[in-house]
């Protein structure tokens, strides 16, 4: 009789920390599947940064002169908030070398690319999940073509 009395409540005591473990992991798989969503986001960012840079740098391959402001315009429509700036390495002002580099007209309407010019384009947004750390893309090519 007396080991019974001793044990009374023991399986109360069970459920009350089996609950709890339960509850810390559950928190646990929302706090992570959180945090899977917001990577999400951002991978989702990074590609699109990544495929209109390369987009723009295609067709400066391809043609001799390139539209920024459309290519701004459509920046700002995939990522709201963000600002794209196209460097070239030789340009006709304030640039004293070759490895100087200088802002492209990103106001005016075409750049004219040279025949061999170095290009880095940029990119850079606020993710709107995290603004204290501003996310910002960058690449850089040699734009040549063969003279015909």
């Amino acid at each position: 009789m007396k080991l019974r009395q001793s044990q009374q409540g023991s399986f109360i005591i069970e459920a009350i920390i089996s609950l709890i473990l339960f509850a810390v992991g559950l928190l646990s798989l929302m706090s992570l599947s959180a945090q899977a969503l917001n990577q999400v986001g951002q991978s989702k960012s990074r590609n699109d940064a990544s495929y209109l840079v390369g987009e723009l740098l295609s067709e400066m391959w391809v043609s001799g002169t390139v539209n920024v402001t459309a290519w701004n315009t459509r920046l700002q429509s995939v990522l709201p908030d963000a600002t794209g700036l196209v460097y070239l390495a030789s340009c006709d002002h304030t640039a004293t070398s070759g490895a100087d580099l200088c802002p492209a007209a990103t106001s005016g309407t075409a750049v004219a690319i040279g025949n061999s010019q170095a290009v880095t384009v940029v990119i850079t947004w606020t993710d709107r999940r995290d603004p204290t750390y501003p996310r910002r893309y960058q690449a850089s090519s040699m734009i040549t073509r063969n003279s015909q």
